[in-house]
């Protein structure tokens, strides 16, 4: 709202006709803006939203076609079906407990129930449910007794579904014979143009219904809608007092008639999935009751419905997708349950709050001890009876219905959810991304460990009493007649998660639906354990358990077996149970089978202890590299020799110069270096690997002004340094004008010095954040020198604190190095430091990340989502950076955008702020590598979920390294280098040469031809690929015939000027030349064969 200001002209105080104080109602939404909302952006955003998710107001087809659909049902045929229901359908599924013959006859009623009708589906799928009512004569008087309910239901959706597609073949083949009577005639004309198929309510294949929907395209502004035939009964056809959670009425068989059914275990998931046919229109009537009551109770289930859809909460049927058995009317009715129970008017209330309303009651419910009643404000304990029946207890008015009886074990993943969202809702001011935003579904985002089981059988989703099972571990134990999945995930959480102790931070279940079988048209169900882990407690070997004379011990030797289970003495006298791991050898690069982390044995133990045959189909998945140290032990030492080089560095008494402080500037330092470079040879034949370090003096003014000349001063300073180096402490070191090599047992450290009076004028211009734009760059030697004596020292020394408080993220920038470096992208390892920094240290949306996998997973997202276009990626090390840094950072980029192609990534930071030290990418493959890196997380999502794998063809880790190499014009293969850590001296030298020998290609391939290619390369797959600039082969002036590069002059018409292009093949045959000895085949993409190394 707005509010007029007087005029100034006015006397003070005078009322004036422009100003107008704000009304009551102005006044509420302002208040509501700034303490509910938070920001106006965010309200704005939910507006949106809204707008998006409601459903469209024209559904003129789907409206006709609901009126014509009840006098078709109303004109089925009677028919007499016999018992044998699995041979008279074939494509449905029964339980055959005991199969009776039943008279089908059409529905005694049909209501259109569920969210089409109420306006509370979402834009996205427009579903009507429509409840037919199966006659009760078809049914005998105990019928609700061990399943012969669903059989009967079951066969009658068959039969249903068989005269529909009668008559839609019939409209198909011209409306029927001649023979056909008028009812049926029309009826066929109705069902023109619709498709009938099979499917199933909550992917449960016990309980299929009939869908009906177009074949063609929705009318314009109506889109496609499905209509789905539910089957239900008349609510008394079931007797209610035998149905509620105490009771049994699944009985094995041979238990006898006079059995008492209160001495056998009772069945609560098999009498609420009874209860949820007969009370369909019952439960209409309550959501069309708080509709009335509560204006904006339609809008707050939408954004639920959005939020559980974000998260992966709401059951799916498309293949390939996580879930949980939560429906939207779950989610409806606890909506309804959160605004009766609020003491807010409901006139007042807004679809926010009532949002946030229902999240409190799933979050602040203590879902193991507590009890639900639909329209009561407290819950009630339950009982120990009640607790182990269900997971989760929310009851209709009558106690007797459970709304949650599906959500056993997910009830406290969606709890968590719940509880994170209404704290980011209370700190954040800008929270829409972490709360709505679509990737909080992908479980590679979040997941360090997953474990998977093979499909299940079908009516894995069914509730089927089981065996009871014994206690061994009491966490493990599910209700008897739960769903398979819903036990298996249970079991699967429970005894994980307390194997894994304090190793494991949060476990979070889910199922996996599978492809779709075209003959039944029922899926297959996976059950997935998603668990996030604690880098700090991985690598402990060694379980310490309960003294052995403890009561808890039963409990550990029944977790761990006896054959893992072992007494043992400790130094303070106490002998306690322990469970003892295999300890991976140290240094290695990736988690092998035969050598497995120590979470792996873990999980692997306890699904051969627990889940017997089960376990040799479970696939667990722990990333590209598996787990593997953080923070390596070479590097560990490296830190030791340093501190010792910097101590002996500051007590050197021969310098006229105090020493301020010497800074580390290698990658290895902060832990995150793929392969060191390698020391050049001594006489000693040991091999080094060669680390920067430099030295900063105090200020003083007598360093010369002149560049070269403090150049010179610098080399004499280090000259200085040699020679008491060598001579009181007796450490080798080699000299030149601008470095100094001083060599350790295992390491060589080259030492620099930096100066500030040198770098001054750059470092003003270059970290200035109040710099101006438009002022004239500096020269790149001058860039050069300030980014490798000023800049890399002090990100190096932001990346090693953030590393030791996160050992996860030194894993997370050496794999996302090594991913980089398979799209030829070699060399941008501090791109690839800044954008891992970025997504550990300012993770919104999402908590931060605690393995290497989630890492780069979460810089391929950030990669293929951030606006690179229209908002800088501004990366805070050290949370030092101010708002108006932030403002002046943005300035700086909306500024080069002005300059520079808007696809070029723009990567800023404190030490950086207009992003000129940092090297990035180029403009010319931001996009390419932008559709890589979307294509690697999809790769990573179809790994952990397992889509497209089969027992005889498991599908790898090749996927998310493979390289797309038609987007480049040359490729040149490389012989494979020897290993730098032979043991023979020669082979040693063969390495470091082949090493350097690259190098020096790649350097002189960019030096030379940079005006008309890119060259890309990777130094472990040995390639090099070159891209050709497009706008280097457009037609130039002759003049260009004064370059390097050599260009084909090309004839035009008499009295026109030449123009030039650039001599393709004599390019390709320089390059050829320039790796010959190195080159493996040099290939012209698109071209036939490929030039081998030495062919004329």
């Amino acid at each position: 709202p707005s509010v007029k200001v007087a005029k100034e002209s006015g006397p003070a105080g005078a009322t004036s006709g422009e100003f107008k104080a704000p009304e009551a109602a102005e006044v509420l939404e302002i208040a509501r803006t700034q303490n509910l909302y938070k920001s106006n952006l965010f309200r704005l955003q939910l507006e949106e939203v809204l707008k998006e998710l409601a459903p469209k107001q024209k559904h003129a087809r789907l409206d006709t076609f609901l009126r014509n659909l009840k006098g078709v049902l109303e004109g089925l045929a009677t028919r007499s079906v016999p018992g044998n229901f699995a041979a008279e359908f074939p494509k449905l599924r029964f339980h055959e407990e005991q199969p009776a013959p039943f008279e089908f006859q059409p529905p005694k009623r049909i209501d259109v129930v569920g969210s089409f009708l109420l306006g509370t589906c979402m834009r996205s799928e427009t579903i009507a449910d429509v409840a037919i009512e199966m006659p009760s004569e078809a049914f005998r008087s105990k019928d609700y007794l061990n399943f012969r309910y669903f059989d009967k239901r079951a066969a009658y959706v068959g039969e249903v579904h068989r005269q529909l597609q009668a008559l839609c073949s019939a409209s198909r083949n011209g409306g029927g014979s001649s023979s056909s009577t008028s009812s049926s005639s029309s009826s066929c004309t109705h069902l023109a143009g619709i498709e009938v198929d099979i499917g199933h309510l909550q992917a449960d294949v016990f309980r299929p219904c009939v869908v009906l929907r177009p074949t063609g395209k929705g009318e314009l502004g109506e889109g496609q809608w499905v209509v789905r035939l539910l089957p239900s009964c008349a609510p008394d056809l079931l007797p209610v007092a035998k149905l509620g959670p105490d009771r049994n009425l699944v009985r094995a068989v041979g238990t006898a008639e006079t059995t008492d059914p209160t001495s056998l275990p009772p069945t609560p998931h098999y009498n609420s999935c009874l209860l949820e046919d007969a009370r369909m229109r019952l439960h209409l009537e309550h959501m069309h009751r708080a509709l009335q009551k509560f204006p904006a109770l339609k809008d707050a289930i939408h954004l639920l419905k959005r939020w559980a859809t974000a998260r992966g909460f709401l059951l799916q049927t498309s293949p390939g997708t996580v879930c949980t058995p939560l429906s939207g009317f779950c989610l409806s009715i606890l909506a309804a349950h959160a605004g009766q129970t609020s003491n807010i008017a409901p006139s007042q209330t807004s679809s926010f709050q009532l949002f946030k309303l229902t999240l409190t009651v799933l979050a602040s419910t203590d879902w193991a001890k507590q009890k639900l009643t639909f329209g009561k404000a407290t819950g009630k304990l339950l009982t120990a009876e009640e607790a182990k029946a269900c997971g989760a207890h929310f009851y209709d008015t009558d106690g007797l219905f459970n709304f949650l009886w599906r959500l056993g074990p997910f009830i406290s993943e969606i709890s968590w959810e719940a509880q994170r969202c209404l704290r980011i809702l209370d700190t954040e001011a800008d929270p829409y991304e972490a709360v709505f935003g679509q990737q909080a579904a992908a479980p590679s985002l979040q997941w360090d460990l997953t474990v998977r089981t093979a499909p299940l059988r079908p009516g894995a989703l069914c509730p089927a009493m089981s065996k009871p099972q014994q206690a061994t571990v009491p966490s493990a134990i599910a209700p008897a007649d739960a769903p398979e999945a819903s036990q298996l995930a249970g079991s699967l959480v429970g005894v994980l998660r307390e194997g894994l102790g304090d190793r494991c931070t949060r476990a979070v279940p889910r199922l996996v639906v599978g492809e779709r079988d075209a003959s039944t048209g029922a899926s297959d169900v996976s059950v997935v354990v998603g668990f996030q882990l604690d880098a700090i407690n991985l690598e402990r070997f060694l379980d310490r358990g309960p003294s052995a004379e403890s009561e808890a011990a039963k409990s550990f030797r029944a977790l761990w077996g006896r054959e893992k289970s072992e007494l043992r003495r400790f130094k303070d006298g106490s002998v306690l149970e322990c469970a003892v791991w295999a300890k991976p050898p140290a240094g290695r690069e990736s988690e092998s089978k035969k050598q497995p982390a120590v979470v792996t044995q873990i999980v692997q133990h306890l699904l051969r202890k627990h889940f017997g045959d089960r376990a040799a189909t479970c696939d667990i998945v722990s990333g590209p590299s598996g787990f593997v140290t953080n923070l390596g032990d070479r590097d560990r030492r490296l830190w030791v020799a340093f501190e010792a080089f910097r101590a002996h560095l500051c007590q050197l008494s021969s310098l006229p110069l105090t020493i301020k402080d010497v800074h580390a500037v290698d990658r290895a330092f902060s832990y995150t270096a793929l392969s060191p470079p390698v020391a050049p040879l001594t006489a000693d034949g040991v091999s080094r690997t060669l680390h920067d370090v430099v030295v900063e003096f105090e200020s003083s003014g007598r360093w010369p002004d002149d560049p070269m000349a403090a150049r010179k001063v610098a080399g004499a300073m280090l000259l200085q340094m040699k020679e008491e180096l060598q001579g009181d402490l007796g450490l080798d070191a080699d000299l030149t004008e601008t470095f100094l090599d001083v060599r350790f047992p295992e390491f060589v450290f080259r030492v620099q010095i930096f100066h500030e009076k040198e770098l001054f004028e750059v470092a003003r211009r270059v970290t200035n954040f109040q710099a101006q734009a438009h002022a004239t760059p500096p020269s790149d030697e001058s860039l050069e020198r300030l980014r490798s004596l000023w800049w890399r020292p002090r990100i190096r020394s932001t990346c090693h604190a953030q590393v030791l408080q996160k050992p996860a993220m030194a894993g997370a920038m050496r794999l996302c190095q090594r991913w980089l470096g398979s799209q030829l992208l070699a060399g941008y390892e501090e791109f690839a430091e800044h954008l891992v920094a970025s997504v550990f240290l300012q993770p919104s949306p999402f908590e931060t990340p605690t393995s290497p996998q989630v890492g780069l997973c979460r810089v391929c997202w950030l990669l293929d989502t951030h606006d690179w276009e229209r908002e800088p990626l501004i990366v805070d090390f050290d949370g030092k950076l101010t708002s108006e840094d932030r403002l002046s950072m943005r300035s700086s980029f909306e500024h080069s955008r002005k300059e520079a192609e808007a696809s070029s990534f723009w990567v800023s930071s404190r030490f950086d702020p207009h992003a000129m030290l940092l090297q990035c990418p180029p403009a010319t493959v931001s996009v390419w590598l932008r559709r890589r890196a979307h294509q690697a997380l999809a790769a990573f999502n179809q790994r952990l979920l397992g889509i497209g794998s089969t027992p005889s063809a498991p599908i790898g880790w090749d996927a998310l390294f493979a390289l797309d190499t038609s987007v480049f014009d040359v490729l040149v293969r490389l012989q494979p280098p020897n290993a730098e850590d032979a043991r023979k001296k020669g082979d040693r030298l063969k390495a470091v040469a082949s090493r350097q020998a690259v190098a020096s290609l790649v350097s002189k391939l960019r030096s030379h031809l940079s005006p008309v290619c890119l060259i890309f390369h990777d130094t472990d797959d040995r390639m090099i690929a070159i891209k050709w600039r497009p706008t280097a082969f457009f037609p130039q002036h002759q003049n260009v015939l004064m370059g390097a590069v050599p260009h084909t002059m090309i004839r035009q018409a008499e009295g026109q000027v030449p123009i030039c292009v650039p001599n393709v093949l004599y390019l390709t045959s320089a390059i050829a030349s320039l790796a010959e000895g190195l080159m493996l085949d040099l290939t012209v993409v698109g071209a036939r064969g490929a030039l081998a190394s030495g062919s004329k």
